[in-house]
């Protein structure tokens, strides 16, 4: 059913912001060895200054829904420069609501961009969060791309792991479409609980 409701997600925000200038968006499905997963960023641009994003992400197992895990995260963010930004955000994610204050730095080129974010996260306590993320995309041919792209977060309360992501995914890129391998690694509570997944993705950016 989860499945379903992701695919629904998935086409009723492509048709809605396929037309719109101010609106991007992008979505992106996993088939991996332990689960499946969608995941979407939607960006709304008021002006040259502030912006509001949305960021879900829903990754179900394929036996059971043991290590189902679920982030849909609401930011408001103003840019205070070219590469930096002040943002605010509050969302919900294993196991419950939290809340964020940070700062961004940005860098872009035309292959290349980097995103820094650190900050203050408030879920059953405060926690230091720190949030990579690098998208690399050399030219192959005249009409495709390498795609590298690495996302790393970092939550801890400066003594130890409360929740950690890393997502690689390695492919190519023709135009909008994006394809190739994904790699997902999860941490929770000390690290004590751990997840993998493996497997092929596709992403498309509207």
């Amino acid at each position: 059913m989860l499945r379903f409701i992701n695919l629904l997600v998935y086409i009723i925000f492509g048709t809605l912001v396929s037309n719109a200038q101010s609106i991007s968006f992008s979505s992106e499905m996993v088939i991996g060895n332990r689960s499946t997963t969608y995941q979407h960023f939607i960006e709304y641009s008021f002006n040259d200054k502030w912006s509001i994003n949305n960021v879900s992400l829903f990754d179900t197992e394929h036996v059971n829904d043991k290590n189902n895990i679920f982030f849909i995260r609401n930011m408001l963010s103003h840019g205070l420069n070219k590469n930096f930004k002040a943002n605010a955000a509050f969302g919900i994610k294993n196991p419950g609501a939290f809340a964020t204050l940070n700062s961004q730095y940005q860098y872009n080129t035309t292959n290349f961009k980097l995103s820094y974010i650190v900050g203050s996260t408030f879920q059953n306590g405060f926690t230091l969060e720190q949030t990579l993320s690098t998208n690399f995309t050399p030219n192959l041919t005249q009409k495709t791309k390498a795609y590298i792209n690495l996302f790393a977060v970092v939550n801890t309360d400066l003594k130890q792991l409360d929740r950690g992501i890393q997502q690689l995914r390695v492919g190519v890129k023709k135009q909008q479409l994006i394809m190739g391998g994904a790699f997902n690694f999860d941490q929770f509570t000390k690290a004590n609980k751990t997840l993998e997944n493996y497997g092929i993705f596709a992403k498309y950016n509207f």
